[in-house]
């Protein structure tokens, strides 16, 4: 008699990969949803369709698992910039390109999981421990991609200032507009930005 094929199964590796993958799309999604206070582990092991114990197999701790979901989300959004520029880039020079397709990320909901995590860390001694290594991992991300984007001015001191300088000025924006939301003056001051960006990364190159 004929054997039966085995149903194929994934390495153990590889499950456990998708495992914490999906793990960490139902934390983005449970606190896009409900928000960092009603957020707990039970819910995003519901969400996730898995038990407590396989998320705490992957995260030792709450905090560990808000950390992790925000290096896991600041890795979809820097695909999502890359998405972005490519998109545009043919239309305008580089530099509008590029601060552009980061104030479209800036305006994404997702990030207002971040911006609320920043927020709890202040007075979340154990939060601020778990999240400052994944910020300190994400600025590095961010000036390697800059650097990629404009390597005639990468060498110079003034570089990674005017990339941080264009990356906090539009952090903020975005943070002022989860209360006061102003279109018009939003435009003007990406205007503005792009100009202070084409002006300093100019005098930059050598």
């Amino acid at each position: 008699m004929p054997r039966m094929a085995q149903p194929l199964r994934l390495p153990q590796q590889a499950r456990s990969v998708a495992t914490r993958r999906r793990l960490l799309d139902a934390a983005v999604a449970t606190l896009l949803a409900r928000g960092l206070a009603r957020t707990s582990t039970t819910e995003v092991c519901r969400r996730a369709g898995m038990s407590q114990g396989a998320l705490f197999k992957h995260f030792a701790s709450k905090a560990a698992l808000l950390a992790a979901t925000t290096e896991h989300l600041f890795g979809q959004l820097v695909d999502d910039f890359r998405r972005g520029f490519a998109a545009i880039a043919q239309e305008q020079d580089r530099v509008a390109s590029a601060v552009q397709a980061l104030a479209a990320i800036f305006r994404q909901p997702r990030l207002e999981v971040a911006f609320e995590l920043y927020a709890a860390a202040r007075t979340d001694a154990e939060l601020h421990a778990a999240l400052a290594p994944v910020l300190a991992r994400h600025r590095e991300n961010l000036h390697r991609e800059a650097r990629a984007l404009f390597p005639e001015a990468a060498g110079a001191e003034s570089f990674l200032p005017v990339v941080d300088m264009v990356v906090d000025a539009l952090q903020g924006a975005a943070v002022g507009a989860l209360v006061l939301p102003d279109p018009a003056s939003e435009a003007r001051r990406l205007e503005q930005l792009v100009a202070y960006a084409r002006r300093e990364l100019a005098a930059a190159q050598p």
